[in-house]
Protein backbone atom coordinates (compact mmCIF):
# COMPACT_ATOMS: atom_id res chain seq x y z
CA UNK A 1 0.00 0.00 0.00
CA UNK A 2 1.54 3.37 -0.99
CA UNK A 3 2.20 5.99 1.66
CA UNK A 4 -0.59 8.54 1.13
CA UNK A 5 0.15 12.01 2.55
CA UNK A 6 -2.40 13.69 4.83
CA UNK A 7 -2.55 16.73 2.53
CA UNK A 8 -2.19 16.94 -1.26
CA UNK A 9 -0.77 20.08 -2.77
CA UNK A 10 -1.63 21.20 -6.26
CA UNK A 11 -1.04 24.42 -8.09
CA UNK A 12 -2.43 25.87 -11.25
CA UNK A 13 -0.34 27.26 -14.06
CA UNK A 14 -2.17 29.62 -16.40
CA UNK A 15 -1.52 28.68 -19.99
CA UNK A 16 -1.33 31.22 -22.87
CA UNK A 17 -4.67 29.97 -24.27
CA UNK A 18 -6.23 30.74 -20.83
CA UNK A 19 -6.59 27.07 -19.94
CA UNK A 20 -5.36 25.73 -16.61
CA UNK A 21 -2.47 23.25 -16.22
CA UNK A 22 -2.83 21.43 -12.90
CA UNK A 23 0.39 20.32 -11.21
CA UNK A 24 0.30 17.96 -8.21
CA UNK A 25 3.07 17.32 -5.68
CA UNK A 26 3.67 13.56 -5.86
CA UNK A 27 6.21 11.16 -4.36
CA UNK A 28 8.80 12.16 -7.00
CA UNK A 29 8.09 15.90 -6.94
CA UNK A 30 5.66 18.05 -8.88
CA UNK A 31 4.03 16.46 -11.92
CA UNK A 32 1.49 17.59 -14.49
CA UNK A 33 -1.86 16.05 -13.54
CA UNK A 34 -3.67 17.39 -16.59
CA UNK A 35 -5.16 20.49 -18.16
CA UNK A 36 -8.66 21.88 -18.33
CA UNK A 37 -10.40 24.87 -19.86
CA UNK A 38 -12.71 25.24 -16.87
CA UNK A 39 -11.89 26.56 -13.42
CA UNK A 40 -14.69 24.34 -12.06
CA UNK A 41 -12.75 21.24 -13.16
CA UNK A 42 -9.39 22.15 -11.59
CA UNK A 43 -10.03 20.31 -8.31
CA UNK A 44 -11.28 17.19 -10.14
CA UNK A 45 -8.16 17.14 -12.33
CA UNK A 46 -6.00 17.56 -9.20
CA UNK A 47 -7.76 14.66 -7.39
CA UNK A 48 -7.44 12.37 -10.42
CA UNK A 49 -3.78 13.32 -10.85
CA UNK A 50 -2.98 12.70 -7.17
CA UNK A 51 -4.67 9.31 -7.38
CA UNK A 52 -2.54 8.36 -10.41
CA UNK A 53 0.69 9.63 -8.80
CA UNK A 54 0.10 7.67 -5.61
CA UNK A 55 -1.42 4.62 -7.32
CA UNK A 56 -4.70 4.70 -5.39
CA UNK A 57 -8.37 4.98 -6.36
CA UNK A 58 -9.66 8.56 -6.73
CA UNK A 59 -12.05 8.08 -3.79
CA UNK A 60 -9.02 7.80 -1.48
CA UNK A 61 -8.08 11.39 -2.34
CA UNK A 62 -10.52 13.26 -0.11
CA UNK A 63 -11.60 16.73 -1.25
CA UNK A 64 -10.87 18.07 2.24
CA UNK A 65 -7.25 16.89 1.93
CA UNK A 66 -6.65 18.78 -1.30
CA UNK A 67 -4.88 22.17 -1.21
CA UNK A 68 -5.11 23.86 -4.62
CA UNK A 69 -3.33 27.17 -5.21
CA UNK A 70 -4.54 29.33 -8.10
CA UNK A 71 -2.30 32.38 -8.57
CA UNK A 72 -3.42 35.54 -10.33
CA UNK A 73 -3.15 34.95 -14.07
CA UNK A 74 -0.66 36.87 -16.20
CA UNK A 75 -3.53 38.36 -18.19
CA UNK A 76 -5.72 41.05 -16.69
CA UNK A 77 -5.08 43.36 -13.77
CA UNK A 78 -7.05 44.80 -10.87
CA UNK A 79 -9.41 47.55 -11.95
CA UNK A 80 -9.40 46.46 -15.58
CA UNK A 81 -12.59 46.71 -17.58
CA UNK A 82 -13.88 43.44 -18.97
CA UNK A 83 -16.87 42.01 -20.77
CA UNK A 84 -18.68 38.86 -19.63
CA UNK A 85 -18.67 36.42 -22.56
CA UNK A 86 -20.01 33.29 -20.85
CA UNK A 87 -21.27 31.98 -17.50
CA UNK A 88 -21.54 28.66 -15.70
CA UNK A 89 -25.30 29.19 -15.39
CA UNK A 90 -27.06 28.63 -18.74
CA UNK A 91 -30.12 30.55 -17.48
CA UNK A 92 -28.02 33.68 -16.77
CA UNK A 93 -28.54 35.40 -20.10
CA UNK A 94 -28.76 38.83 -18.44
CA UNK A 95 -25.02 38.89 -17.64
CA UNK A 96 -23.83 37.94 -21.13
CA UNK A 97 -22.23 40.84 -22.96
CA UNK A 98 -22.26 43.13 -19.92
CA UNK A 99 -19.25 45.35 -19.24
CA UNK A 100 -17.71 45.47 -15.78
CA UNK A 101 -14.64 46.17 -13.70
CA UNK A 102 -12.56 43.19 -12.55
CA UNK A 103 -10.45 42.63 -9.43
CA UNK A 104 -8.55 39.42 -8.63
CA UNK A 105 -10.19 37.45 -5.81
CA UNK A 106 -7.39 35.10 -4.73
CA UNK A 107 -9.51 33.15 -2.25
CA UNK A 108 -11.72 31.94 -5.10
CA UNK A 109 -8.98 31.93 -7.73
CA UNK A 110 -11.26 33.99 -9.95
CA UNK A 111 -12.17 37.55 -10.86
CA UNK A 112 -14.57 39.65 -8.79
CA UNK A 113 -16.51 41.65 -11.43
CA UNK A 114 -18.71 44.66 -10.73
CA UNK A 115 -21.36 45.30 -13.39
CA UNK A 116 -23.43 48.50 -13.48
CA UNK A 117 -26.87 47.89 -12.04
CA UNK A 118 -26.20 44.23 -11.21
CA UNK A 119 -23.63 44.48 -8.45
CA UNK A 120 -20.70 42.13 -8.13
CA UNK A 121 -20.13 38.44 -8.81
CA UNK A 122 -17.20 36.02 -9.12
CA UNK A 123 -16.20 34.89 -12.64
CA UNK A 124 -13.40 32.57 -13.77
CA UNK A 125 -11.03 34.07 -16.34
CA UNK A 126 -12.38 31.89 -19.14
CA UNK A 127 -15.72 33.73 -18.87
CA UNK A 128 -14.25 37.20 -19.47
CA UNK A 129 -13.01 39.26 -22.42
CA UNK A 130 -10.02 41.25 -21.15
CA UNK A 131 -9.82 43.46 -24.25
CA UNK A 132 -13.41 44.67 -24.53
CA UNK A 133 -14.54 47.47 -26.79
CA UNK A 134 -16.96 49.57 -24.76
CA UNK A 135 -19.38 52.05 -26.24
CA UNK A 136 -19.32 55.58 -24.82
CA UNK A 137 -22.67 54.86 -23.15
CA UNK A 138 -21.38 51.66 -21.49
CA UNK A 139 -18.26 53.42 -20.22
CA UNK A 140 -20.27 56.35 -18.84
CA UNK A 141 -22.79 54.04 -17.13
CA UNK A 142 -20.02 51.96 -15.58
CA UNK A 143 -18.14 55.06 -14.35
CA UNK A 144 -21.32 56.47 -12.75
CA UNK A 145 -22.13 53.15 -11.08
CA UNK A 146 -18.59 52.68 -9.75
CA UNK A 147 -18.52 56.28 -8.44
CA UNK A 148 -21.84 55.77 -6.61
CA UNK A 149 -20.67 52.40 -5.24
CA UNK A 150 -17.48 53.97 -3.88
CA UNK A 151 -19.37 56.61 -1.88
CA UNK A 152 -19.96 55.75 1.78
CA UNK A 153 -23.59 55.13 2.65
CA UNK A 154 -25.18 57.47 5.15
Amino acid sequence: MPDIPPQFRARVRHEPDRSYAVLVEGPDGEALAGTTGSLREVRTVARQGAARLFGVPVDQIAEARLDVVIPQPPYGHDGQWVRIVSTDDPTDTESLGRAGQAHWFGHEGAWFVTVAGSGTAVYPGEHLDFAPVLTDEEAAELRRYLARSAQPSS
